[in-house]
């Protein structure tokens, strides 16, 4: 059991490691999308650098990787669901603390949304409403980051995952607001670009 949880660790946190931001703004923008905006690797802040059509195509391929965390380990152990979740898990991180850009990366709201699509689509459905529902409520995309993150635990613990899974949802919904210190500073000093206003702009 110790090598299947090793190999679903590896491969979560390989596809998390796949920064479509970063190699993005690298091949098509000649920059380096950390170092500009909110400084974040992930399909909000190349939105409001590089336009929507950039945003869209981080966000699906952010998405997508966190499905495929899932379904591939589902794929090799078809009789071990828990390991598909911890797949997702480490999709996410991977996401966030990619290795080879110093572990500055996204903030993985995408990919929590691609691991519940890969897990069962109506957690999908439910967590891109999630997201989508109040950052559009608030204009601002941080809402949904935060109500997204909130219910990972919740739901982990309605759906009967082991204990330590509910324990690692908490941890993550901590790591999200410690991630968004800033946006939440911006949005006090009422700085924080709203989404309106990219849509507008774009």
């Amino acid at each position: 059991m110790v090598t299947k949880t090793i190999i679903a660790i590896l491969i979560g946190y390989a596809f998390g490691c796949i920064q479509s931001a970063y190699f993005l703004s690298k091949i098509v923008g000649k920059m380096d999308i950390r170092e500009h905006g909110s400084g974040n690797a992930g399909a909000s802040n190349i939105t409001t650098i590089m336009g929507v059509k950039f945003g869209f195509i981080v966000g699906l391929v952010d998405v997508l990787k966190g499905i495929f965390a899932v379904l591939v380990v589902k794929w090799i152990y078809p009789d071990s669901p828990d390991l598909a979740y911890l797949s997702g898990i480490m999709a996410i991180l991977g996401h966030i603390f990619p290795f080879y850009l110093k572990f500055r990366g996204g903030k993985g709201v995408a990919t929590l949304v691609g691991m519940m699509f890969g897990l069962n689509w109506k957690l999908g459905i439910l967590f891109l409403l999630l997201v989508a529902l109040p950052a559009l409520l608030f204009d601002y995309i941080v809402a949904g980051s935060f109500t997204a993150f909130i219910a990972l635990p919740v739901v982990t613990y309605i759906l009967e995952y082991p204990l330590i899974f509910t324990v690692m949802g908490v941890c993550l919904t901590i790591l999200c607001f410690y991630l968004h210190r800033a946006n939440i500073q911006r949005i006090i000093n009422k700085e924080e670009v709203k989404i309106r206003a990219v849509l507008k702009k774009k």
